[in-house]
């Protein structure tokens, strides 16, 4: 999620239940925690365009969030004098356990063991920026700028809340329909599909990115889950067994690609003496906001043997 959307989660827990009973500091404690685990953003300060394969790994591991929230809490003891750090270590804890919920929702994923395991689980059910549901977590905020409904603000935050986890569940039942979908589309079409998977669009639940491959084709469909609708956008070819693509994925930089793309397209160009493979994931194309391929890399590949009875240039 975007860190608007993981601050306004700890500004409405904070409001909802902490900030009667233990002070308003719980409400910037729970706004930093909240965001605590994108500490690995660090990374693209390095300027290395692969910076992005180390997001939500460190920063959102469940083994090192605890010595991350102890630091906070230490951090931000000035915030409130009242608050033990036994109670302000929960409090970041908390906030830095419900990013990484908030993180699985969407199609990027989360590396929750990281550094035993590099396995990048994810929930795929809501886009990244998703407008309804910020919304609805900045409605009580909004709701109590009104002084008349400024009493009211911990059960309309509450209330708020209760919305939010109603959403997500109608995003996650519609994901589970386009899938139906997308596998009957299948299966009419006479598919013998090797991958299979659904992404969500943005502008709303109801609208998913369903992408299929038989072979070295991939099917990209706009799957309209309340409708029933099913339409095929685009085909693209993919070419991971040829052998200069090959060369290329057994490279360590190929290796750590595979792992993190979830539907990678691979191509080759160029001159046979120097063939550039490139690669990017259909996860982070969207149908409707398409501006393209998005983390694209190019590899070298493998230069074919010189042909026999020809010799080497000099």
């Amino acid at each position: 999620m975007d860190p608007v959307t993981h601050t306004l989660v700890g500004v409405d827990l904070a409001n909802g239940f902490t900030r009667r009973r233990l002070g308003s500091g719980t409400v910037p404690i729970l706004a930093l925690a909240s965001n605590l685990p994108d500490i690995d953003g660090i990374v693209h300060l390095t300027g290395d365009p692969t910076a992005i394969l180390m997001r939500r790994t460190f920063g959102h591991s469940l083994f090192l969030l605890p010595f991350w929230a102890l630091a906070l809490a230490v951090a931000v003891r000035r915030i409130d004098p009242r608050l033990g750090l036994p109670a302000r270590f929960g409090l970041c804890l908390a906030g830095a356990l419900v990013h990484l919920f908030f993180d699985l929702v969407n199609s990027f994923g989360v590396v929750l063991l990281w550094p035993f395991s590099d396995a990048r689980p994810e929930l795929s059910i809501i886009f990244i920026i998703d407008f309804a549901l910020t919304g609805l977590l900045a409605l009580p905020l909004c709701l109590a700028l009104a002084p008349r409904l400024r009493p009211r603000l911990v059960a309309m935050t509450r209330l708020s809340l209760a919305a939010v986890v109603l959403y997500i569940a109608f995003c996650a039942a519609n994901h589970d329909r386009a899938a139906r979908l997308l596998a009957d589309e299948a299966a009419a079409g006479g598919e013998r599909s090797d991958f299979e998977y659904v992404f969500p669009e943005p502008l709303g639940p109801h609208r998913w990115r369903g992408v299929t491959r038989e072979g070295g084709l991939y099917r990209v469909y706009l799957i309209h889950s309340m409708t029933g609708e099913v339409r095929l956008v685009r085909e693209e070819r993919t070419a991971p067994d040829d052998p200069r693509v090959a060369e290329a994925r057994r490279s360590p930089l190929g290796r750590r690609l595979e792992h993190f793309f979830k539907a990678p397209v691979w191509s080759v160009e160029g001159p046979e003496t120097d063939p550039r493979v490139h690669v990017y994931d259909l996860r982070f194309r969207s149908i409707l906001v398409d501006t393209g391929p998005v983390f694209a890399y190019t590899l070298p590949g493998l230069s074919p043997p010189p042909r026999s009875g020809s010799r080497p240039a000099p």
